[in-house]
């Protein structure tokens, strides 16, 4: 194989593997962007002594392939540690339902829950994405 090819694939594994990740397998908590967090999984930001971890998925939203009666919805159970406290909150994806608060003057808003139900697939690990500002 060409010596340009190998560096490029070594070059392209390395950052697969370590995107949204630091060095020691944390997930950055990114003030003003989205961030992606799976469920049991916690995402920090040492600047702001902040750790973001998500406890609970309940989706109930209507299946792809699916007729319902209701759009149904996504709930996510978080546990926030900050500097000063430890706080237990729910946000959810119905636009007619909180889907963002905020604690110590910091935003956390609830942008999606991922995957989105599908009668015709097994569904692989939820991951929720949540925008702090």
């Amino acid at each position: 194989m060409n010596k340009f090819v190998k560096i490029g694939l070594i070059g392209f594994v390395f950052l697969f593997f370590s995107c949204g990740k630091n060095e020691e397998g944390i997930i950055t908590l990114k003030i003003g962007k989205v961030t992606e967090i799976k469920l049991g999984e916690t995402a920090e930001n040492t600047q702001k002594g902040l750790s973001l971890r998500v406890d609970g998925i309940n989706d109930s939203r209507c299946p792809k392939g699916a007729q319902c009666v209701w759009e149904g919805s996504a709930y996510v159970e978080f546990h926030l540690t900050t500097e000063k406290e430890k706080y237990n909150f729910t946000l959810e994806t119905h636009p007619y339902h909180q889907n963002d608060t905020v604690i110590e003057g910091i935003k956390y808003e609830l942008i999606d829950v991922l995957p989105y139900p599908d009668l015709n697939k097994k569904q692989p690990v939820k991951k929720v994405k949540v925008l702090v500002e």
